[in-house]
Formats: structure tokens, C-alpha cells, sequence
């Protein structure tokens, strides 16, 4: 016989079966017979609840009651049970052996989650309460939301009130959880609900108020409610400072939030904030945050050295405008697959386009003004970076020109308050470029600080910026010092918080590879594509296959790349790539040049052959041949020019037939 989860106790539990063992004598009642004419295969369904053994125990007696079918429920019951699948629009609960309800993804939880399906595996215990019943379509809708099921705390513990509980008038501390135009998304500490406060109720001034240029995701406020709406589940908030006028000293003392408490929720809420990711790293969502630009990083330190000048220091290295990728554009557009970066803007971002160039416009005239008498020559002193980043105060450039300033004169302490102003003053929606200071800071302290320091800059550059970057970061900046062991740190971090992320696995192979650990970086792929999403194994393996090529062993590269073909051979990107790396290993390995004859280039023309034999689209035909073509005009003969030719009119010839 089989015991179902729902047939175990009168109160269900995560852990069912926890407490029984192999062996063990149970009393059972059958609940459902078994149905089929093969009675090796036939099963009955058994209980071993209490009330199904004994009929004298009362209802009131029993938590969780059996459901046997949809009219058992009503509208406004809380049940429980087991997320039995999960998607992008909700998921599906399991409420008894027959019955199944679904709570859609805005019933899930009363705060923001990013990832649904690892924040309701399979198999997660619930609770729910019953919205809708539909008995002729047997058809059951839940919601999970915490402050719908009568929860009274929070995931950490904390007490939760629900929205019925607030009152108008009432103060709350709260944090800042999204900016939009039109006002403030505000977390009140103690609520389940997230509150608005609309722009007109921001300021007590009649001048138009731009919220973004006040606030930022993940400040701490205090807000008056003035409207709640339990019904439609809406708080309406306050931040005028004339609200909070008449409050007394002892509401001021606990308004004060010390540093931890600050720390606290700017990691939560980071989490929470679109990260506007500059061109030269990663663009758009978090879901294509690997699609659109991890190629173009797979070797980005072989880079770094070249693009990072020195300024009378060693340690900053940014006169070119901390473009860390800078070399590896060239080489991410040999891949095909990386074509897909297209910008993922939010509609915030559209919306507020043409303020934003008139705000540029508007500065750069400024800028033009102030530095007049800078435009021929170089700034030497303070008060000539002054005048700059006054002109061009979201410049990160200027900033970190100004902090080189300083410690070319050994006034490191000098060079920390530039880098904390650049801090306060760019505008919160500039965030690359506080990027860019963060990690000049990073430098800094590296270079010039000590462990206590560096790991202090860290932390509070982890609770503003996207995680994932600054531990990336500060791997590059302990391998540049050849500290190997604190970078592959910094990347097994990375990883462990990042698992689903093909660019963290690809940088600690490149690391492992490039210091020779090459039996280690094989072994990291086989980790990594058991971490990854499958749509991105094909990525990863051909990411590994060419730091192979580059730093490895170029014969395993080949190896991978035809694996990775034997699996997709109609995938032209994957082709392009394979091509394209084979030509540039022999040429950085010099064998063109140690082979006058061109024998170096046989197995890039078999490669040719294969593809030009292949099925494929004309439009694909033609990529290849010109590809083809090219290679030959560059590295072969007239004769092997011809051969390209006469290729593409025999394949021509065959279109027409």
C-alpha cells in the first residue's frame, strides 16, 4: 500500500515522514482500493492519520483536515501543502491526494522576489489561503503572501503587521526600495505591505520635486500614513518634513539608524534595484545578464595590463577611464553568439531619455565655461581638479584624475576623502561610474592601506553595487599583484554566490588556466555545467575551449569544439568561433611565419571544406564563403583564392539546377 503526505497526521508538516523508520509496524486504514486486473502491480492507498483510525476524534481536534475534493474548500480558508512545480507566472500547490491550487506570481510574497523557482522549490511546505473556488472547473486559486495568511513575523523573525492593522496618522521607518517619476516605493520596517509616497508628497515646497535626485535605493526614512486600502492592498505614505514637525526629542533619538542597521537593509534592497551595467561589462536584465557580454570578459586581465596607464602610481592605473574590457571587444565579436547584447532598458529609462540629454547638454556647457583656460593645458593643482569636477560632476574620470593628484604627492589620506565625495556626489542613477570610483578605492587600499581597510572598502562596496562585479574586481586586483591565492578567493566567493552565472565560472577557469592549473580548470567545467542553467552549457564549453586554444592545450580545444558541433552543427556562431580561433592560435604561436609553404594552415581549410559542404541557408553559404575568401587573401595563395571562387560558382551552379 502506499501513504500519501496528506494521509500521514491531522497536522501537516515539512518533514512528514521523519519520524518513521524501515520496518516499523504501522496501523493503517485503506482510504482507496486498488484498481487493475495485475495484481503484482496493484497498490491501495492507506491512512495512518489519527481521525481516519479513530471516528470519536472531533473536528475541532484535527489542524489540517483532508481534502478529498474542490467542495471541501471555501473562500478564506487557510490550508496547507506542497509546491508541486513552479514557474515564471506562479506556481501549483498540492492541498490533498486529488486536489491542486495555483497562486499566481503576485500572490506569492509581499515583498519582491527574484528568483520564484529557487525561493518555492518543488516540494516546499505552505501555507495558504483560499481566494477562489470554481467547484464546475474544479479549478482552486491561493495566495502565499504572508500578510494574507495571517502570518504575524517576518522571513528573519521580525514582527510583521498586516494592512488592516495600520492606522492613518501612524509614523513608520521604512526603506526605500524603487524610485520611479511619479514618487518612492518605501518597506516600512514592521508591514508586511510596501507603501507609496507620490511625488507631491515628498517636499513641502511647490517647486516639481525629482525624487531620484533626493533619494536613493535603500535610504532609510520616516513616513506618515496618510491613506490604507486593505481591500486593494494599498498604503498610501508621507515624507514632507512638516508631517514629523510637532514630534517630540524622544522620536528624534529613535529615529537615529546606526551604520549596521543602514548596512543591513542596502544589501537587501540592492538585491532588489536594476543596476544600470555599463557597455563595456554586461548589459540587461539579471535574466540575459550572462547572455549579452560574458564572451567578451572570458580574458579580460590579458587586457587590463595594456589598458591601465600609470599616473605617477602604480596603484590606480586609470587613465583610461577604467575601461577594464578594453582589449576584448575585439576578440568577442569572432563570436557570434555574443551578438545578442542588446539593451535591456527599462521603461524608466526611456521615459526620462530626453531629460537626461538636456541635463548632458546643460553640463557640458557648464563644463565648457569653468575649464576654458584648462583646454591647452594639463591640470596641475587642486584647485584646477576642483574647477573640473565642478564642470563635470558624474565624471568618474575627473575623480579619480583628482585622487591620482593627491597620492602622486603621498597624501593618501587626501586621495580617501576625493573618492568619499565622488561617492555623495554623483547621482545615484550614474552607477557605472560609481562603479568605476568604487574600484579605484579598491585600488587605493590595496596599494596603500591595510587588510582592515581593503576589507572594509569591500564590504561597503558589496551593499551598493552588484555583488557579483566587485568580487570579479578584486580578483583582477589581486592577480594584477600576483596574489593568486586571495583572487582564486575572491572567484570561489563568486561563485558560490553566483553559481548560475557562466562569467564567474569563465574567469576562474581563464585564472586557474593562466597560472597552469589546468587539471583544476577542466575539473571547474564539469562543475560548472552542473551548476548552470542548460542554456548556457553550450556557452561555457565553448568558452573553455577557447581559453584551451589560448592557454591550455590547443588539441583539447579541438576536441571541444567538435564535441560541442557533433551536438549543434547547424549553429553558425559556433562555427565562426572555431574558425576564427583556429586562425588566430597559429598565428600567435608564429607558425605561419615558420612555415613559408602554408602547411600550418591545412587544418583551417579542412574546417572550410566541412562547412561549405554542410546544408545551409544561402544567407549562411554566403558568410562562410566570404569568411573563407577573406582567410584565403590574407594567408594563402592566387591559387587558393581560386579554389574559394570556384567553390562558391559550383555551389551557385547548384542553386540554380
Amino acid at each position: 500500500g502506499k501513504i500519501d503526505v496528506f494521509d500521514v497526521a491531522d497536522t501537516l508538516s515539512e518533514t512528514p515522514f521523519a519520524a518513521f523508520k524501515k520496518g516499523q509496524l504501522l496501523e493503517a486504514v485503506v482510504v482507496q482500493d486498488a484498481v487493475g486486473d495485475d495484481l503484482a502491480a496493484m497498490k491501495v492507498r492507506l491512512s495512518i492519520r489519527p481521525s481516519a483510525l479513530n471516528s470519536e476524534i472531533s473536528a475541532q481536534d484535527i489542524t489540517d483536515p483532508a481534502i478529498m475534493s474542490v467542495a471541501d474548500l471555501s473562500v478564506g480558508q487557510i490550508v496547507h501543502g506542497f509546491v508541486k512545480q513552479t514557474s515564471a507566472v506562479g506556481c501549483f500547490v498540492a492541498l490533498g491526494r486529488n486536489v491542486t491550487g495555483r497562486a499566481l506570481i503576485s500572490e506569492l510574497s509581499d515583498e519582491y522576489i527574484r528568483d520564484v523557482k529557487s525561493a518555492f522549490p518543488a516540494g516546499k511546505f505552505v501555507a495558504a489561503v483560499i481566494t477562489n473556488v470554481d467547484i464546475g472547473r474544479e479549478r482552486v486559486s491561493l495566495s502565499l503572501r504572508p500578510s494574507q495568511v495571517g502570518a504575524t513575523t517576518g522571513s528573519g523573525g521580525e514582527k510583521k503587521r498586516r494592512l488592516d492593522q495600520i492606522e492613518v496618522g501612524e509614523t513608520l521607518k521604512g526603506t526605500i526600495t524603487r524610485i520611479e517619476d511619479y514618487g518612492v516605493f518605501v518597506r516600512p520596517d514592521d508591514a508586511f505591505s510596501t507603501g507609496l509616497c507620490y511625488v507631491r508628497e515628498i517636499a513641502d515646497s511647490d517647486a516639481p520635486v525629482d525624487p531620484k535626485a533626493l533619494y536613493e535605493v535603500g535610504d532609510r526614512v520616516l513616513a506618515k500614513v496618510l491613506k490604507v486600502d486593505a481591500a486593494n492592498n494599498k498604503l498610501g505614505l508621507g515624507l514632507k518634513s512638516s508631517y514629523f514637525a510637532e514630534g517630540s526629542d524622544d522620536e528624534d533619538s529613535d529615529d537615529e539608524i546606526s551604520d549596521d542597521e543602514i548596512s543591513d537593509d542596502k544589501d537587501t534592497d540592492n538585491e532588489e534595484s536594476e543596476i544600470a551595467e555599463s557597455n563595456n561589462d554586461e548589459t540587461g536584465s539579471d535574466e540575459s545578464d550572462d547572455e549579452a557580454a560574458e564572451s567578451s570578459d572570458e580574458e579580460s586581465d590579458a587586457s587590463d595590463d595594456e589598458g591601465d596607464s600609470e599616473v605617477n602610481n602604480l596603484a590606480l592605473a586609470v587613465s583610461g577611464g577604467f575601461r577594464w574590457n578594453e582589449g576584448e571587444d575585439d576578440e568577442a565579436g569572432s563570436q557570434a553568439s555574443a551578438s545578442d547584447a542588446d539593451s535591456d532598458a527599462s521603461d524608466d529609462e526611456t521615459s526620462s531619455k530626453a531629460k537626461k540629454n538636456n541635463k548632458r547638454s546643460k553640463m557640458q556647457k557648464i563644463s565648457q565655461d569653468v575649464t576654458a583656460d584648462l583646454a591647452e593645458q594639463a591640470p596641475r593643482a587642486a584647485s584646477d581638479f576642483e574647477r573640473l569636477v565642478m564642470g563635470s560632476p558624474d565624471s568618474s574620470f575627473m575623480w579619480i584624475q583628482f585622487m591620482t593628484h593627491y597620492l602622486g604627492q603621498s597624501e593618501v589620506e587626501q586621495a580617501r576623502e576625493i573618492a568619499e565625495r565622488a561617492l555623495k556626489t554623483i547621482t545615484p542613477r550614474e552607477e557605472q561610474e560609481k562603479m568605476n570610483v568604487w574600484v579605484a578605492m579598491l585600488n587605493l587600499e590595496h596599494r596603500f592601506g591595510t587588510k582592515d581597510t581593503l576589507d572594509e572598502v569591500l564590504k561597503r562596496s558589496l551593499q551598493f553595487m552588484n555583488p557579483k562585479h566587485v568580487y570579479l574586481q578584486m580578483a583582477k586586483i589581486y592577480e594584477r599583484a600576483d596574489q593568486i591565492a586571495d583572487a582564486e578567493r575572491m572567484h570561489k566567493i563568486a561563485i558560490s554566490k553566483f553559481s548560475e552565472s557562466c562569467k564567474v565560472w569563465v574567469l576562474f577557469g581563464l585564472l586557474l588556466l593562466k597560472n597552469d592549473k589546468i587539471d583544476e580548470s577542466r575539473d571547474l567545467l564539469a562543475r560548472a555545467l552542473r551548476s548552470l542553467p542548460k542554456r548556457k552549457h553550450v556557452k561555457a564549453i565553448t568558452q573553455f575551449g577557447q581559453m584551451e586554444f589560448k592557454h591550455g592545450e590547443p588539441e583539447r580545444g579541438r576536441t571541444v569544439f567538435e564535441g560541442v558541433l557533433g551536438t549543434y552543427p547547424k549553429r553558425v556562431d559556433l562555427w565562426s568561433v572555431y574558425l576564427d580561433i583556429e586562425i588566430s592560435s597559429a598565428t600567435r604561436q608564429g607558425l605561419d611565419a615558420a612555415d613559408p609553404n602554408g602547411r600550418c594552415w591545412e587544418p583551417t581549410r579542412k574546417l572550410f571544406e566541412r562547412v561549405v559542404s554542410m546544408k545551409n541557408s544561402s544567407k549562411k553559404m554566403k558568410f562562410f564563403f566570404k569568411k573563407w575568401l577573406k582567410f584565403e587573401k590574407d594567408h594563402g595563395t592566387e591559387a587558393t583564392v581560386e579554389h574559394v571562387k570556384q567553390k562558391a560558382r559550383e555551389y551557385v551552379n547548384s542553386l540554380g539546377a
